[in-house]
């Protein structure tokens, strides 16, 4: 992919490289070269590759003002009436704590949705 293109073996050796050589100044860290059992290496064109996200973002939708919070899909498709959607890519928006905002809104919509429907979910 093209995304790949940007991260080249001798970048990412690198990159790797000065993250072990920072990493091997802390307490208990100093032989981790040494004591490495598996090792994967992921860029931005492997989540391109993988999971089909533009520019390899793993956070969700673009942050442009096209995308910001109220702009955003909302947690419910008009399409679908058993489909609810949490996360990055959905209001309230991306970061922990939008996230985490987002999953408690639709968790109290889905017990109002199968309550609606009869279930004997509290």
């Amino acid at each position: 992919s093209k995304y790949k293109q940007q991260f080249d073996e001798d970048l990412v050796n690198d990159v790797r490289e000065a993250v072990m050589k920072r990493l091997s100044v802390l307490q208990g860290l100093e032989n981790l070269q040494d004591n490495l059992i598996d090792e994967v290496i992921d860029t931005p064109g492997t989540y391109a590759d993988y999971y089909n996200v533009g520019g390899g973002v793993p956070f969700g939708l673009s942050h442009g003002l096209g995308q910001l919070s109220l702009t955003r899909p909302g947690a419910e498709p008009s399409t679908h009436d058993n489909v609810l959607f949490v996360g990055a890519s959905s209001r309230p928006g991306n970061g922990v704590p939008l996230v985490l905002i987002g999953a408690k809104l639709v968790a109290k919509r889905a017990i109002k949705k199968l309550q609606h429907k009869g279930s004997n979910i509290q």
